[in-house]
C-alpha cells in the first residue's frame, strides 16, 4: 500500500475536524417573564410590597431548584407594575408591562377593583392572569385568561355571617342589630350586597348602621357616634385601606364602642394595626380572608420572617407565593412559554400538594369553566395578642376562636 501524501493527509484531517468547529452549543434557555401589578405606592402599598414578598420568595425557590426543567432549566424574573391609587394607574401599568415585554402570564392586582380594570387589559392581550381578588365580577364576564383562586366575596359573606351568628348564640349572645361600615371597593361591596339584601334578613337581624364611603374617608367621627348610639350586636367592617381603617379603629376606641369586629379581607391583619391601636383594641377583632398560613404550615412561615424581617405572614405574600408556583407547574406542563399554552394548561390543572397548593384551603387547585377555583372556602383569622392566627375551620386552625368578651 502506497502512503498518504501530505496534501490527502491534510484533506482528511480537515474532513474530520470541520464539523466540529460548526457545532454550537445549546443557547442558553431564555427567561421566562411574570408580570405582579399591585399597589407599590398610595393607600394600599403595603398590601402590594406584601405581594411582592411572596413572589420574589417563590421565585428564588424556584431558580435555586433549577428554574423550570421543561424548558431547560429557564429561570424566572419579576416584571412589576405599580398600580398606584386608581384604577387608571393599575390599567396603565398593566397595559405597559404586557406590551412592552414579552409576559408569560401575571398576577394581581390585589384590590378589587383594580383587578377588574387590570384582567380586561390581559383578556385584551391574551396573557393568563391569576388573581386573589374576591369580588364576584371579576368572574363573571366570561373572560377566558383570567384565573380566580379566593372565594368570592358572596360566599364569605353568607360563611362568615354563619359562624359570628352560630358563635355568639353558643355563647349566649344572640346578634339581633348588626352595622355595615366599609368603603365602596369592589370586593366589599360584594360582600355588603347580600347581608343587605338578604342574609341579615333571614336570620331576623336588624341592619342599624350602613355607612360607606368612598376612599379616602374624611372624618370618622359620625359614623361611630352612630354605632355608640344603636349599640350593635356586630359590625361587618370593610375599610380596605390602612389610613382609613385606623381612622375608624381610633375613633372605636376613643368613644369606647364595644361592638364585635368581623372584617372583611386581610387588609385588617398587617403589622402595622399593633403600632397604631395596640394590641388590647385588636384582641378578639377578627376578618374572613382568603388564605392565611394553617396548622401544618410552620416552616413556610419561618422561612418566611426569615427571609423579610415581617413579624408573621399573611394572606398577601402567601398567595402570591403560591400563584407564582402554580404558573411554574402550568409552564412545566404545557412545556412553554407561551401565554396560551400557559392559559390552556391552567384550565386543565388538577393540583393536590405541593407549593402551588400552599396558599387555599382546601389543598386544591382546579378551574371551572369560570375561571374560579372549585371548593375554595374562606378562612377566618383573629387578632390574638397582638398576632393574626387562623380560628376557621377547626381542622386547620393554629388557634381557637376566642369569642368578644
Amino acid at each position: 500500500m502506497r502512503p498518504l501524501s501530505r496534501t490527502t493527509i491534510v484533506v482528511l484531517t480537515l474532513a474530520l475536524v470541520a464539523p466540529a468547529l460548526f457545532i454550537r452549543p445549546a443557547p442558553a434557555a431564555e427567561d421566562v417573564k411574570i408580570a405582579l401589578v399591585a399597589p407599590l405606592s398610595g393607600r394600599w402599598a403595603r398590601q402590594g410590597q406584601l405581594k411582592k414578598m411572596g413572589a420574589e420568595m417563590a421565585i428564588e425557590e424556584i431558580n435555586s431548584q433549577g428554574g423550570i426543567k421543561a424548558l431547560g432549566g429557564a429561570k424566572i424574573v419579576l416584571r412589576e407594575g405599580d398600580a398606584g391609587d386608581s384604577v387608571e394607574k393599575a390599567v396603565s401599568a398593566a397595559q405597559r408591562l404586557l406590551t412592552r415585554e414579552k409576559i408569560s402570564a401575571g398576577i394581581g392586582s390585589w384590590l378589587s377593583s383594580f383587578t377588574l380594570g387590570v384582567t380586561e387589559v390581559a383578556e385584551r392581550l391574551q396573557v393568563p392572569w391569576l388573581s386573589l381578588s374576591y369580588a364576584d365580577s371579576i368572574t363573571e364576564r366570561g373572560f377566558k385568561y383570567t384565573f380566580q383562586t379566593s372565594p368570592v366575596s358572596s360566599l364569605q359573606a353568607e360563611q362568615a355571617l354563619e359562624l359570628v351568628t352560630d358563635v355568639a348564640r353558643r355563647n349566649n349572645r344572640p346578634i339581633k342589630k348588626a352595622a355595615i361600615v366599609g368603603d365602596n371597593t369592589a370586593a366589599t361591596v360584594f360582600f355588603f350586597k347580600p347581608l343587605r339584601e338578604k342574609l341579615l334578613a333571614a336570620k331576623g337581624i336588624e341592619l342599624v348602621v350602613d355607612e360607606v364611603w368612598t376612599p379616602p374617608l374624611a372624618d370618622a367621627t359620625a359614623i361611630v357616634q352612630k354605632l355608640r348610639t344603636t349599640q350593635p350586636d356586630i359590625m361587618f367592617y370593610g375599610g380596605t385601606n390602612f389610613p382609613d381603617s385606623i381612622q375608624v379603629l381610633q375613633k372605636i376606641k376613643e368613644f369606647s364602642v364595644k361592638t364585635p369586629i368581623q372584617g372583611v379581607g386581610a387588609w385588617l391583619v398587617t403589622p402595622e394595626y399593633v403600632k397604631t391601636v395596640g394590641k388590647e383594641l385588636l384582641d378578639n377583632i377578627q376578618t374572613v380572608v382568603a388564605a392565611h398560613p394553617l396548622k401544618g404550615q410552620e416552616d413556610l412561615v419561618k422561612k418566611f420572617v426569615q427571609r423579610t424581617g415581617e413579624p408573621f405572614m399573611t394572606q398577601d405574600p402567601l398567595c402570591t407565593y403560591a400563584h407564582v408556583w402554580l404558573i411554574k407547574e402550568a409552564i412545566e406542563q404545557a412545556k412553554s412559554a407561551d401565554p396560551k399554552a400557559i392559559r390552556d394548561a391552567l384550565a386543565k390543572i388538577d393540583l393536590s400538594s405541593g407549593p402551588a397548593t400552599s396558599a387555599f384551603y382546601p389543598a386544591r387547585v382546579k378551574f371551572d369553566e369560570r375561571g374560579r377555583r372549585v371548593g375554595a372556602a374562606p378562612l377566618i383569622v383573629q387578632w390574638q395578642g397582638g398576632e393574626p392566627f387562623t380560628v376557621v375551620p377547626a381542622a386547620v386552625a393554629t388557634r381557637p376562636l376566642a369569642w368578644h368578651k
